[in-house]
């Protein structure tokens, strides 16, 4: 059976040879642990499950007169260790965002998350 020949690394200027995507070098590098060892286990996706169904519309979009279906539940104040912050399970502290604000809020305003200006 013929093999596949090697392409270069898809990172703009990288010349190693790679069978597909990224080189180890420049593969992105996720530290965190799995969702569920930050806190969001069973209990909240049965929480973010209620709190969509009384809160079914993106604030940020609604703030714009657009009306767009929420799928995330975004901690306006940020939770540093899961459920063992005091403001994790804090009604006040959840907002409902589709995923393009929530993404737009974690990199942009908060400033931290994939793509952000560091």
């Amino acid at each position: 059976m013929p093999y596949q020949p090697l392409r270069r690394c898809s990172y703009p200027g990288c010349r190693n040879k790679v069978k597909s995507g990224r080189c180890e070098e420049h593969k992105p590098k996720d530290n965190r642990p799995n969702s569920s060892a930050r806190g969001y286990d069973h209990k909240w996706s049965k929480y973010r499950e209620q709190y969509l169904k009384h809160h079914p519309l993106c604030v940020m979009c609604l703030e714009k007169g657009i009306y767009t279906p929420a799928t995330v539940i975004d901690h306006i104040k940020r939770v540093e260790n899961g459920q063992a912050d005091p403001l994790f399970w804090v009604e006040s502290n959840h907002q409902s965002l589709c995923r393009d604000c929530h993404s737009y809020k974690t990199r942009v305003i908060d400033q931290r998350g994939f793509g952000a200006k560091k």
